[in-house]
């Protein structure tokens, strides 16, 4: 349980739980404002604010909104189960300059935070926490109707509405939610926290300016004397701050219990084990999982984990498929012991040489001008060496695995603004000049992976920005390649991955989804495999997933036994790892349409 006394004491409070403390904390520059409830006649609850002398006052049922004592603490009721538009209770603050920053000549916030303490009494549909916001500018801190906790920010340049991973519920527990915006942080400069688990975003807002719209706590006003999206429940306290940045880097909580997915998928044909690797995982987030065979038969997998992608904590972190289950997850890389680098770890990539070392490369830096490294085990990834850098330009292969030619050279699939393929014939120490793929027609192609065809030629198939798979072909060892092309398989500008089969066919899991008009990429659901006889025409053979919420970077491999081995991310709180039997999807497979 949480209690309002556990927080910070820079923050800004509405809440009668800490009264006593306030009296005796000292206001900070930071502080936006600083409400206490108390009873007073009849149970009406007034609400002066100790900073800007600000009042909040009840607008309907008074006698909806009392304060009462809960788990200890002191606490506002706001009792609203049932009640429709023209009734129920919310409090109301006027309009201010203190609470958009304005009142700083015009300059507004750059930055915002806003937490509570909350505890559902019900949820039967969205319900608002704290609302300051009208066409133009503003900020809202509100639960969804399915229990996941919503940050919108509307500022000068835009609007950002963020969401958290998990949900409350009315469970009778005390939830901490926190909302930041940072105007100055780029990437990942929004963020939710709701009990310790971190959502991350990049938003181009802007700065908070002057709003003419009353702020309220626990619904708002839709027209007079009618109140939408009211709060059921109980409410300990509710801070608001600017200048918070340290919260973006806070460590975040790993989310012990989920829900799985696709349980009415499992009796697919060709389909024939299902399930996480480990559970729960020791990060509050995964990404970016890829997957190897060992020399001993052994399933390797690996993943960039932490708190948030982007987060300075994350690190790549390996798993061992032993007997049909995953065991030893430990961290292996982490930015002190690569040159104790600025930014953050992304998108490791495994790779095991028929006879030799295992590969494993990633990228490290900040997001936008992320570098390349590997490690090498000589054991199967029991050990691993010392990180390398590699060198200026050369990334090795990032999000998709490699292809090994005849004469031993390595063709790497990198993950920068182009599809761009390094190659090296000595595991790495040296690398072979390789060109970008030509682009003509501008369709903004990423993170490719490669197929093999019997005449010799490498086909690429790549992530996109136009809504499309797009590929491209090379006859000489993909040292050069012809211009992108688009399939007729779309692309929701998410990764994607292919195995060439020993059957001669091919296997593509990507979510057969494109991009809706006006929109960065499509949903991360569902995620499927298709299978072709030639890289150009596909049939769909399984549904991975479909329902709402993101499965997505699948990592691909055939073992030796014929099996076909697929990880890929589930809500980014866990990866998820299928097996699926080729042979069995033949007979099912069916046309993917243009």
């Amino acid at each position: 349980m949480l209690h309002p006394n556990d927080l910070r004491s820079t923050t800004v409070i509405v809440s009668a739980a800490l009264a006593l403390c306030l009296l005796v904390q000292p206001v900070l520059a930071e502080q936006v404002a600083s409400w206490m409830f108390d009873q007073t006649v009849q149970d009406r609850v007034a609400a002066t604010d100790t900073v800007s002398a600000l009042n909040a006052a009840v607008v309907g049922d008074a006698s909806k909104a009392v304060v009462e004592t809960q788990d200890e603490a002191t606490c506002l009721r706001l009792n609203n189960q049932g009640q429709g538009d023209k009734d129920g209770v919310v409090l109301q603050v006027g309009d201010a300059a203190s609470l958009t920053g304005h009142q700083q000549s015009g300059k507004g916030y750059g930055s915002l935070t806003i937490e509570a303490v909350v505890k559902l009494n019900s949820l039967t549909g969205q319900a608002q926490i704290v609302r300051k916001i009208d066409g133009d500018v503003g900020y809202e801190l509100y639960i969804l109707k399915d229990g996941r906790v919503g940050f919108r920010v509307k500022g000068t340049k835009g609007t950002g509405n963020s969401v958290s991973k998990n949900k409350i519920a009315a469970d009778g527990q005390w939830h901490h939610i926190q909302g930041t915006y940072v105007s100055y942080r780029d990437p990942y400069n929004t963020q939710v926290v709701v009990d310790g688990l971190v959502s991350r975003h990049t938003r181009k807002i802007g700065t908070l300016q002057n709003t003419d719209s009353v702020m309220t706590i626990g619904g708002f006003i839709r027209n007079p004397g009618e109140y939408g999206q009211r709060f059921d429940g109980w409410i300990q306290s509710i801070h608001i701050t600017t200048d918070r940045v340290d919260l973006l880097d806070k460590t975040g909580l790993p989310m012990d219990q989920v829900t799985p997915t696709g349980k009415h998928l499992t009796d697919q044909p060709g389909l024939i084990a299902y399930g996480f690797i480990d559970d729960p995982l020791p990060t509050p987030e995964c990404h970016a999982s890829t997957i190897a065979q060992m020399p001993d038969g052994r399933m390797l997998a690996a993943w960039f984990g932490g708190t948030c992608e982007g987060h300075p904590d994350v690190g790549v972190w390996q798993s061992e498929y032993i007997n049909h289950a995953w065991t030893n997850t430990r961290q292996i890389v982490d930015l002190q012991n690569t040159d104790g680098a600025k930014g953050s770890i992304f998108n490791p990539v495994l790779y095991q040489y028929p006879e030799g070392p295992t590969l494993m490369f990633y990228l490290y830096g900040p997001l936008m001008e992320a570098k390349g490294a590997m490690i090498i085990s000589e054991d199967g990834g029991q050990t691993w060496s010392e990180p390398r850098l590699l060198p200026d330009g050369v990334r090795g292969a990032t999000k998709n695995k490699p292809v090994l030619l005849d004469d031993g050279v390595l063709v790497c699939p990198d993950n920068s603004n182009r599809l761009t393929f390094h190659r090296t014939n000595d595991y790495g120490k040296t690398w072979l000049e390789t060109g970008a793929v030509p682009d003509p027609d501008k369709l903004g192609a990423i993170q490719p992976t490669i197929l093999t065809h019997p005449d010799g030629r490498l086909q690429t198939l790549g992530r996109s920005s136009c809504g499309s798979i797009v590929t491209s072909w090379s006859t000489d060892g993909g040292q050069t390649w012809s211009p992108l092309e688009r399939t007729n398989l779309p692309n929701n500008n998410s990764g994607v991955d292919a195995v060439t089969l020993k059957d001669g066919r091919h296997l593509l899991v990507y979510n057969p989804v494109g991009i809706p008009e006006g929109r960065w990429g499509g949903p991360r659901t569902p995620l499927s495999v298709a299978i072709s006889d030639d890289g150009l025409n596909w049939k769909h053979a399984v549904t991975l997933e479909d329902e709402p919420g993101e499965y997505s970077y699948p990592s691909v491999i055939q073992a030796d036994d014929g099996l076909v081995h697929v990880v890929y991310t589930w809500h980014r709180l866990r990866v998820k790892h299928a097996v699926i039997d080729p042979a069995a999807i033949s007979q099912r497979a069916e046309a993917v349409d243009p």
